[in-house]
């Protein structure tokens, strides 16, 4: 590639292009953007931007270019996350430390967040890392009272009974809600 020019892709398919784009096409959609201008011509008022180049970019070490609102953005989500070349359907962790080495817009965590959560593959192939859901079923209601009791338990209480019990016990019955405490 040329010296002005990152280079485009490793494979000869679209979809495993690590780059979708050159320097160039970047700062045409720069400065096709109205709050990317905006910066670029209040850049005084901004410190966490410069203009390298005719090109917003973002204080960072590495700095790195400013990437305007459009499909740009899900273009790069998408090729950081889905391609081959880029280790295909990393977390997202690895994927938001990839994209962040080499581009920056606002809110882009939780671009890449929302992508990832809604990836079909990811979906289909990570298991789920929490406990499912408890069985819960539904109780009958009692026919009469004392059929059905609940029991709960509360403490340790300061202070202690004298004789030193630290705990309550509630004993309750569900139809007629009467409560027995010791």
């Amino acid at each position: 590639p040329k010296a002005n020019q990152l280079p485009t892709s490793i494979y000869n398919t679209d979809c495993d292009k690590i780059i979708p784009f050159t320097l160039e096409q970047l700062k045409e959609l720069q400065h096709q953007d109205d709050e990317i201008n905006n910066i670029i011509h209040n850049i005084k008022n901004y410190k966490e931007y410069f203009v390298k180049n005719n090109m917003l970019m973002k204080k960072a070490f590495p700095p790195v270019p400013v990437i305007p609102k459009g499909g740009i953005r899900s273009d790069i989500i998408k090729i950081y996350h889905d391609t081959p070349a880029n280790g295909a359907h990393f977390g997202r962790d690895r994927t938001i430390h990839k994209i962040q080495q080499r581009y920056y817009w606002p809110h882009m965590i939780s671009d890449i967040q929302n992508y990832i959560k809604s990836c079909l593959p990811c979906l289909q192939n990570n298991p789920l890392r929490q406990k499912p859901p408890g069985a819960l079923k539904p109780i009958k209601p009692p026919e009469g009272v004392w059929q059905l009791l609940t029991m709960d338990f509360h403490g340790p209480i300061t202070p202690t009974t004298k004789h030193g019990n630290k705990y309550i016990i509630l004993l309750t019955d569900v139809l007629s809600k009467f409560v027995i405490m010791k």
